[in-house]
């Protein structure tokens, strides 16, 4: 599946959106006028004088008398104009205000719908088999394991939220924790995840904001009739006094017109959703490999357990679900496709039964199976063992120098013996706040040979406090053997773990990051690719982030960019300058990307940083060529380096792209 085109899609639709919503916007300020008008002729007739003194009076010649101007007297360019910026105003600032509610990202959608956060190290059996798929999918997938929320309905039904991959998050209602088996419940995630890939979510959320912003016509009608039916309560019944009943004319045409704005949006956002959700089916087969998860999911529902969500924020964030999360009745207004439909796109073979839910036992049976697939597709304990017997055989600890000598290597067997006993404690400690940080620390220690760790020892000891140099102590030995490629997912595997810190606790943890970094004197690859997935996946969890921009449509205006991104992971990956220009040349041949020049060696990082915090402006598509690029050049000798790996798991997370690393 092209995730890329597809969020170049969801770009494009997003501008169609914008013009189909100006429509609405265009047509909410005519109906306000008009009503303004009428209002104001009404009253009038009443009482003769309130609007006539900046109108031109005219008179019946017959009598003499003072003659009520028509309908259209009372509309005036300067009225309008007055109208349609008031319009405008109060829909752009509550949409603003809205979308600055949500700016938290996916905690805050989770949490308004009555999410209850999962700790990363709940033992719960259900608990820890969603979270164990969600580790996997996301690790395989080189995107950060995002935390997880439970709803408490019963009934079977997802989502995803946040602007980008770094601030998402994974919700979950109880019923599909509980009801589905592990492959349906790995159907309903990959659901999930491609929304993700697609760029679906900040389009989902710029719907809630839009949306909220026309509604809020309507709640000022609402807040009008209230006003005026209270005040016309306490008026005399003889007072001549009719502001009441205009203001009570006035909230009730409000009422209406925004109510009726929120009507026609909830068709445009019904008919953009339904789309997403079969290009997030069709996405989902294609990552599980395996129509049978997504469809049984969907025959699960089908059965009785049903999709329906309980929360009042359902009818504003209803296109965000896998399921159809309100019970419309009426196809236009339907969030989703027919559930017989989106079966049948999966599995054209159905022969109309659905599926039953699973039982605890059955679930239960599952356990042994699933106990084998520990958490992340990088780090199950087959891969793990693979891995560390090829690294030890053949590949080099690049980021320690790439040419590192390699027949040194301790016997394969027995690092492989080690490192499958202390994957499970690694694991664990990775799911916890406070070995987390440990854990992280341990990753950036240099060999016990060396002077400077007893320096970093000291760093921790006195930084932040015994008890963390004692966890870190504890950490050391379990990471003896570990295959180099599998450190950043071990960091990525934290990092819900390390959401949890306070302000205070992160920025302690981000200073002595950097102090153990520098403690040699100089920033190695491995070093600069763990800090920099800390602060991509971590900032935006403590400090305002703002969302970056797409820029750059043609990548001629990214050559030089694109050209240090792959010199760089073209020289750390390869031992000779000719093997280096091989892969590169290989790579923008691979990717269409014309004018690029290898660039010199150089031990600098300033240059990547830069080139990167460009390229995160480009479109998707510039994006997606460039992964391929990196993907070629890493496997131009036929060999994947832990270096190459760490490089391009880094990059893909900085430019928020998802990336497939075998």
């Amino acid at each position: 599946m092209d995730f890329f085109s597809h969020q170049d899609q969801a770009r494009k639709r997003s501008k169609q959106l914008v013009l189909l919503f100006a429509g609405a916007v265009i047509c909410l300020i005519v109906l306000l006028n008009m009503l303004v008008s009428a209002l104001l002729w009404v009253t009038d007739t009443q009482i003769v004088g309130t609007y006539t003194d900046v109108t031109e009076l005219a008179f019946d010649p017959s009598t003499g008398l003072p003659q009520q101007p028509g309908l259209f007297a009372y509309m005036n360019v300067e009225q309008w104009l007055l109208i349609s910026a008031g319009v405008i105003v109060v829909i752009v600032a509550a949409s603003l205000v809205k979308w600055l509610m949500l700016r938290g990202g996916g905690r805050k959608v989770a949490e308004s719908l009555g999410g209850r956060l999962l700790l990363p190290n709940s033992k719960d059996f259900y608990e820890r088999r969603l979270l164990n798929v969600v580790e996997e999918m996301a690790i395989a997938s080189g995107m950060p394991v995002p935390p997880v929320y439970v709803l408490d309905d019963a009934s079977i039904n997802a989502f995803a939220a946040g602007y980008q991959p770094s601030d998402a998050v994974i919700g979950v209602t109880r019923g599909c924790m509980t009801q589905l088996s592990r492959d349906q419940l790995q159907g309903v995630l990959a659901h999930e995840f491609s929304h993700i890939f697609n760029g679906d979510m900040r389009l989902n959320i710029r719907l809630m904001a839009v949306l909220f912003g026309i509604l809020f016509i309507g709640l000022i009608g609402r807040f009008l009739l209230e006003s005026s039916s209270r005040s016309m309560r306490y008026r005399s019944r003889d007072s001549k006094d009719n502001s009441g009943a205009a203001l009570l004319g006035l909230g009730l045409g409000l009422v209406v017109i925004g109510y009726s704005g929120v009507f026609f949006g909830n068709l445009i956002k019904a008919a953009v959703s339904r789309q997403r959700e079969f290009l997030a089916d069709a996405s989902a087969v294609q990552f599980t490999r395996n129509p049978d998860s997504i469809g049984g999911a969907l025959k699960v529902i089908g059965y009785g357990a049903g999709s329906e969500i309980s929360s009042p924020e359902r009818e504003e964030t209803a296109h965000l679900f896998f399921g159809q999360a309100l019970p419309f009745r009426v196809s236009w207004f339907a969030t989703h496709p027919p559930l017989e439909e989106r079966i049948r796109r999966v599995d054209p073979r159905w022969d109309g039964r659905y599926l039953p839910p699973q039982t605890r036992d059955a679930a239960e049976h599952e356990a042994p199976e699933v106990a084998t697939q520990t958490a992340g597709a990088g780090l199950s304990q087959e891969a793990l063992a693979r891995g560390i017997a090829a690294g030890i055989a053949g590949v080099s600890m690049a980021h320690r120098g790439a040419g590192a000598q390699q027949s040194a290597a301790p016997e394969p067997t027995a690092a492989v013996a080690d490192s499958a006993q202390n994957l499970p404690r690694l694991q664990d400690a990775a799911r916890d706040a406070y070995s987390a940080r440990a854990l992280v620390f341990a990753l950036l220690m240099a060999e016990p040979s060396r002077f400077v760790h007893e320096q970093q020892l000291d760093m921790i000891r006195s930084q932040q406090g015994m008890d963390f140099y004692q966890q870190t102590l504890r950490i050391l030995p379990l990471l003896r053997g570990l295959n180099p490629a599998e450190r950043l997912p071990l960091v990525e595997l934290s990092m819900p773990a390390l959401k949890q810190l306070s302000d205070t606790q992160y920025q302690n943890f981000r200073q002595t990051l950097v102090q153990l970094a520098k403690a040699d004197g100089e920033i190695d690859i491995f070093e600069w690719c763990l800090y920099r997935l800390v602060l991509q996946y971590l900032n935006p969890q403590f400090e305002p982030v703002q969302p970056v921009a797409a820029k750059h449509a043609k990548a001629g205006a990214l050559t030089n960019e694109l050209a240090i991104v792959l010199s760089t992971l073209a020289h750390f990956g390869h031992d000779t300058a000719e093997a280096a220009s091989e892969a590169f040349n290989a790579a923008v041949s691979a990717a269409g990307f014309n004018g690029l020049v290898l660039q010199p060696r150089s031990n600098s990082l300033k240059p990547l940083n830069q080139a990167l915090a460009k390229l995160t402006e480009a479109y998707p598509h510039i994006k997606g060529r460039l992964v391929k690029a990196m993907q070629v050049c890493i496997n131009s000798d036929g060999q994947q380096r832990p270096i190459e790996l760490d490089l391009v798991r880094t990059i893909a997370a900085i430019l928020e792209v998802p990336v497939v690393l075998n």
